[in-house]
C-alpha cells in the first residue's frame, strides 16, 4: 500500500471523504483519487458513493449483496423500470431487490434525474450514472449498509418525490407489507408521506410471511410488482383494495 492510499484511509477514520477536497487535500487531480478508491474499494478498505468514498464496515460482505440479486429480483426490477419510466425523482429504499432496480437504472436510463436513497449499496451502484444522488444521513444499521434514526426521519422530511421504490420483508394480502426493523420501518412511514405513488418490488415468495413490524398498508401501495407465482388469492385480494399489480412475464393485470 502506498503512502497516498495509507492518507485516505486515514482521513477515512473522520467519515464519509469527497474526491475534489481528498484531491485538494493530497495535492494530486481528481482523477488520479478515482483511481484510489477504485483500488482501494477492490480491496474492501472503503465503499464508493456518489463523488466520494466511506469507510468500509467490519464485518460487511459487499458480495452478499451481489450473491442476492438473483435472476428473478433483475426481472421485477426491470418491469418496475419499464412502467414508471422516465421520471424526475425517486427514493429507493434499502434491501437486495431495491439494489436490483439501481442496477437496472444504471444499465439503462440515459435521462437526467434524482435518486434520494438511505441505502449505501444503492448509492455505490449508481455511481457514475446520470443520475444525481443524495444520500441520507443517519444511523448505520449493525446489519446492512443502510442509514435510518431521527437524522434520516428529517432529512427525508424535506424532499418530494414521484415515486418511492421499496422491498419488504414480509406481505400480507389482507393488512400490507413488513420489515424486521423498527427504525428501517420509521423511515419508510416517513418516505410513504413525501411520495406521489409507491411502488413495492419483491417477490411472490414473501406474501404470507410478517416480519416485526407494518410500515405500509395495503392503501398506501399504488403499484406492486412482483413474480407470476403470487396465488389468485393474493391476486384478488390486492387488486381489490385497489393496488395495481404487475408480474413478470405476464401483462398488467388491470384494476
Amino acid at each position: 500500500m502506498n503512502q497516498r492510499h495509507k492518507k485516505i484511509l486515514d482521513l477515512l477514520q473522520h467519515g464519509r471523504i469527497t474526491i475534489p477536497d481528498t484531491a485538494e487535500k493530497l495535492g494530486v487531480t481528481q482523477m488520479t483519487i478515482r483511481r484510489d478508491l477504485r483500488e482501494l474499494e477492490k480491496r474492501k478498505l472503503l465503499i464508493q458513493v456518489k463523488n466520494g468514498a466511506v469507510p468500509y464496515p467490519p464485518g460487511y460482505d459487499s458480495e452478499r449483496d451481489e450473491n442476492e440479486i438473483t435472476d428473478e429480483k433483475l426481472a421485477i426490477a426491470e418491469a418496475l423500470y419499464h412502467k414508471i419510466f422516465p421520471v424526475k425523482n425517486i427514493f429507493i429504499s434499502t434491501g437486495s431487490t431495491a439494489l436490483a432496480f439501481a442496477r437496472i437504472i444504471t444499465r439503462h436510463n440515459v435521462l437526467p434525474m434524482t435518486v434520494i436513497t438511505n441505502s449505501l449499496p444503492v448509492a455505490s451502484s449508481l455511481f457514475r450514472s446520470c443520475c444525481k444522488v443524495i444520500l441520507l444521513g443517519g444511523e448505520l444499521r449493525n446489519n446492512s449498509l443502510d442509514l435510518v434514526g431521527d437524522i434520516s426521519e428529517k432529512n427525508i422530511s424535506e424532499y418530494h418525490v414521484n415515486w418511492l421504490i421499496s422491498g419488504c420483508d414480509g406481505a400480507s394480502s389482507d393488512y400490507g407489507f413488513y420489515t424486521s426493523d423498527k427504525s428501517l420501518s420509521n423511515l419508510e412511514k416517513k418516505s410513504i408521506s413525501i411520495a406521489e405513488h409507491v411502488a413495492i418490488i419483491t417477490e411472490s415468495s414473501k406474501f404470507g410471511k410478517k416480519a416485526l413490524t407494518r410500515f405500509a398498508a395495503l392503501q398506501d401501495v399504488d403499484l406492486l410488482v412482483t413474480d407470476q407465482a403470487l396465488p389468485e388469492v393474493d391476486r384478488q385480494k390486492l387488486t381489490a383494495s385497489g393496488m395495481e399489480l404487475l408480474l413478470t412475464g405476464e401483462a398488467q393485470v388491470a384494476l
